[in-house]
């Protein structure tokens, strides 16, 4: 971003770039004459482009090529580079003086790695520069960006900007990190949980995951119908039951249509019910007119459910077309608050968009974007991001529809950003489309008895599969993979553990009253 800044700016007022062309030079004057140790201490956290002087640039560039190569960097070994030097870079320069020159600058090693900080700090405040400049015409021109747009696109640059000029992150012993793994199970005992982390508020997700982590990057795929929002804000609520706070994103739907969602499993009503006030339930042979309103009873539990709401957590957010850095800004509000941030869950990630860098590219890319960046963005806040994502039409096209990883395959690089991946199947939704489109009752070929036989197999199949639901854990980084079992109720589409006591609290255990 250097190369293209402009000095004028805000108004077109005159400015000095940052640079120090002596720090440059003396550094590259080490590099010739003391390049092991020279080259060991700032290769890591200097790069050719950070050099102000182009040409500067272009012989670390060149020294690096030669150290990494084994070879070492003296002013013979580099001189042949520029035998026959490109007039635009080089014009009247001698490179063989300017090489001379550079030599003679040179500062003792136990400095270059303080000198290469410099050149460093100074590339990092031309590039703020430059970022502050475009943003500041952007701000200029409102015919071509709203200002959201143009805010966005400058956290991006920001974001980015700050990924690629961080120093890097130490070396970790393997005694540190083991005494770090024992401290962490040790505080898990001490706060009486078998869990590396959060609890997901199922038990059998908890089994095979250890628990929700902070920093870890969690997908749950599905088809369309098969209950994502379900699960997701199941989920949610569960972990805000437990005293934590979540922030809930929904690309489709309004907030209170969550909440009406988690009022239905509350309270026990049908989902129809909540939307209606009315009621449901009423079998429709007894029905004389329109559906009656709901009963004193059934308000009153609308109302607990209200009640119990209060005291949860858990915040939505339903703007569309949500970037990553949208979603950053308010996490890291949340995260600074008093009241900290826990978890993140998103409904789903089709819907969000990337950033107007990648707009308008390949969906692959904005997608690849995305991933990376909700991954970064759950390390930055050390919280677990739960990402729910729509699986393409593979599994419908297979005799048997349950999903496997391969249906994520356009979603970017989700696949290989997740720590976990766990895809929702419900037999029973197919088994009622195949018997609702004929093909049970088309007969090819079949005795009366092969046919009864066939029927009578495909009914228990279908019972069987009733009220049910199942996540198969396809990917975890950090444990095995299996089949996590779970009840499926269509009247309040709510989750639960197959264990689980269908009349017990719907949102987890009960916070005590403020």
């Amino acid at each position: 971003m250097s190369g293209d800044f402009n000095p004028g700016l805000f108004g077109g007022a005159m400015r000095s770039v940052p640079n120090n062309t002596s720090c440059e030079c003396a550094l590259l004057g080490s590099v010739l004459m003391q390049s092991k140790k020279t080259m060991e201490a700032v290769e890591e956290i200097l790069r050719p482009e950070h050099f102000y002087d182009r040409l500067n640039g272009v012989i670390y560039e060149k020294a690096l090529m030669i150290y990494n190569e084994g070879r070492t960097v003296d002013p013979f070994t580099i001189i042949r580079h520029f035998e026959h030097p490109d007039l635009d870079l080089w014009g009247e320069v001698d490179p063989k003086v300017y090489i001379s020159k550079l030599a003679a600058a040179y500062v003792s090693d136990r400095l270059a790695y303080d000198y290469a900080r410099e050149i460093r700090e100074t590339a990092m405040r031309r590039d703020l520069m430059a970022l502050c400049q475009q943003t500041s015409d952007a701000c200029c021109k409102p015919e071509d960006q709203k200002a959201e747009e143009i805010l966005e696109g400058h956290e991006a640059a920001l974001m980015h900007l700050a990924s690629g000029n961080t120093e890097t992150q130490p070396n970790v012993t393997f005694h540190e990190a083991l005494c770090t793994a024992v401290t962490k199970a040790k505080e898990a005992v001490a706060r009486g949980s078998a869990l590396a982390g959060l609890s997901w508020g199922y038990k059998s997700l908890d089994r095979l995951t250890n628990g929700l982590v902070g920093g870890n990057m969690y997908v749950l795929g599905a088809r369309p119908a098969m209950g994502k929002t379900s699960l997701g804000l199941g989920i949610g609520l569960r972990i805000a039951s437990n005293g934590a706070r979540v922030l809930f994103w929904s690309g489709e739907m309004t907030a209170d249509q969550l909440g009406a969602r988690g009022g239905a499993a509350k309270s026990g009503l049908n989902l129809r019910s909540v939307f209606s006030g009315r009621r449901w339930d009423v079998p429709e042979e007894a029905m004389t007119g329109e559906q009656p309103p709901l009963e004193d009873w059934q308000w009153a539990a609308l109302n607990r459910a209200c009640d119990a709401a209060y005291h949860l957590a858990l915040e939505t957010d339903t703007r569309g077309g949500l970037s990553v850095a949208m979603l950053r800004s308010r996490a890291r509000r949340m995260k600074r608050s008093k009241k900290g941030l826990d978890a993140i869950v998103l409904d789903y990630v089709q819907l969000m968009r990337g950033s107007p860098r990648v707009r308008g590219r390949l969906r692959y890319e904005e997608m690849t974007e995305i991933s990376n960046e909700l991954k970064v963005l759950a390390k930055e806040l050390d919280v677990p991001v739960i990402v729910l994502a729509q699986l393409n039409r593979e599994s419908e096209k297979r005799e048997n529809k349950r999903p496997q990883m391969q249906d994520l395959r356009d979603t970017g690089a989700l696949e290989q950003d997740a720590d976990v991946i766990g895809l929702i199947h419900r037999e029973h939704y197919y088994l009622k489309k195949e018997a609702s489109s004929g093909e049970l009752t088309r007969r090819d070929r079949e005795s009366p008895e092969q046919f009864s036989l066939r029927c009578q197999e495909f009914n228990d199949r279908l019972d069987k599969a009733r009220g049910r639901g199942d996540v198969h854990i396809v990917k975890n980084r950090h444990g095995p993979e299996g089949r996590c079992r779970m009840l499926f109720d269509d009247e309040t589409t709510w989750f639960r553990d197959e264990s689980e006591d269908p009349r017990s609290p719907a949102w987890g255990r009960e916070l005590a009253s403020a």
